[in-house]
């Protein structure tokens, strides 16, 4: 699994990846069931990798997200209780945190299936395919 670099090697333009935006343009081009549930079975083998690839990068970035917000909401507790941060707005934020919570669940799933079904994929020697990502214009 790819790791995400912190900062400042974030920053580096090589290294910029918008890894929940591939994600959601790419999840319209998996197939579903007429349940509405994801037919991986179905689905092209590059399109699950690439889905995998993109969940599981998300999912490492927003716990290395929710390390940061807890630091800092212990750094900002004695602001909250002297009224210098409002507690709406603290209270915004851990709303936002169980959001995202619920949001990891799910993606981390997603991971596991795309990788399941993917176990025994060999792409091209190059790791190339001459299809674009699904929902990602060419250049």
């Amino acid at each position: 699994m790819e790791t995400f670099p912190v900062s400042p090697a974030a920053a580096s333009l090589s290294l910029i990846r918008r890894p929940l935006r591939d994600l959601l343009r790419q999840l319209p081009s998996l197939p579903v069931t007429a349940s509405g549930e994801p037919n991986y079975a179905e689905a092209d083998p590059n399109l699950l990798v690439n889905l995998a690839e993109s969940a599981e990068l998300v999912s490492q970035i927003v716990h290395g997200g929710f390390s940061a917000i807890g630091v800092l909401q212990a750094s900002t507790a004695q602001q909250i209780e002297g009224g210098e941060v409002s507690a709406t707005h603290a209270a915004a934020l851990g709303r936002l945190l169980v959001e995202l919570g619920e949001m990891l669940l799910h993606v981390h799933g997603l991971s596991i299936e795309c990788r399941r079904y993917t176990a025994d994929y060999v792409p091209d020697c190059l790791g190339h395919t001459d299809q674009p990502l699904p929902g990602v214009r060419a250049i």
